[in-house]
């Protein structure tokens, strides 16, 4: 297995380093200056972006992280006859869980209809899934689409005190998550078992709102001034897309990949996660 990650962000950098570690060959693409000087970790090399069709001639397996542009996925747009005349049989497509939609605060699976349509942002998230469907089945390349909940991790807690002067909650609104060390395991076994089509939730076991969420904040980093405000009292002031944003509700399910691969989270909800990470900051 050799895999290229055409997107080396925040997701990559620990999914590569979960791989790398297992001694698998790892390519990724940036145009960050920093990353393409530091010294090369064992095993993973990074190229800029100008070198992609290189990353895709050198690979079995790809992964995409980069986000849709113009309804459609800008890797698929310009590579797709490269990818189709290279030796890579598997691609790791990663869509996010917006693309269920409103749900009411129920709970949705991989089986849950997508609606997602009405947000532009998780249409084309949508539109980038149906293309890469359409082409890998037309190549009969193995295709596993990733569906994201929020990412936390290191790096990613708000530490900016002006974000607690007005904190945005409303009541039973529920948002999941899932920390990016779990991202990466769980990916990492997806692309060792990826023998078939199939979708994939990634989300921690529990669901919150945005108020638990940010009060474990507040607790573990003992902040003494915060405001909540509420979302109704703030909602004609918000942005259209703002509103839609607020206006999804819905408690994400791993069930599927938690039995598919047996798998323990590292974090199995936001106030282990957090801990960890404020704890290591």
């Amino acid at each position: 297995m050799i895999v290229g990650c055409l997107g080396y962000g925040y997701i990559a950098k620990y999914l590569l380093n979960e791989l790398s570690a297992n001694g698998v060959r790892c390519y990724g693409i940036t145009d960050n200056q920093l990353l393409l000087k530091k010294e090369r970790l064992e095993n993973i090399t990074l190229f800029s972006r100008k070198m992609t069709l290189d990353v895709i001639n050198k690979c079995t397996h790809l992964v995409i992280t980069a986000p849709p542009e113009k309804k459609s996925c800008p890797i698929l747009f310009k590579y797709k006859e490269h990818i189709k005349k290279s030796n890579v049989s598997s691609v790791l497509y990663v869509s996010t869980t917006g693309v269920y939609g409103d749900h009411k605060g129920a709970w949705v699976d991989e089986q849950s209809i997508t609606k997602g349509a009405k947000n532009i942002y998780s249409k084309s998230r949508i539109d980038s899934e149906n293309f890469w469907i359409k082409f890998c089945k037309s190549k009969a390349i193995i295709l596993n689409i990733i569906r994201l909940s929020a990412i936390y991790g290191p790096g990613k807690v708000r530490n900016k005190k002006d974000f607690f002067k007005n904190i945005l909650i409303k009541e039973n609104h529920y948002f999941s998550r899932v920390h990016v060390l779990d991202i990466a395991r769980l990916m990492t076994k997806i692309l060792y078992n990826s023998n078939s089509f199939n979708y994939w939730n990634i989300s921690d076991e529990q669901p919150s709102t945005r108020k638990e969420f940010v009060n474990r904040i507040i607790k573990l980093k003992n902040i003494k001034k915060y405001k909540f405000i509420n979302y109704e009292d703030q909602k004609e002031s918000l942005t259209e897309l703002g509103k839609k944003f607020w206006e999804e509700n819905k408690k994400v399910s791993s069930e599927k990949i938690k039995k598919k691969f047996n798998y323990i989270y590292l974090f199995p909800n936001f106030r282990s996660g957090l801990k960890h990470i404020i704890k290591h900051a």
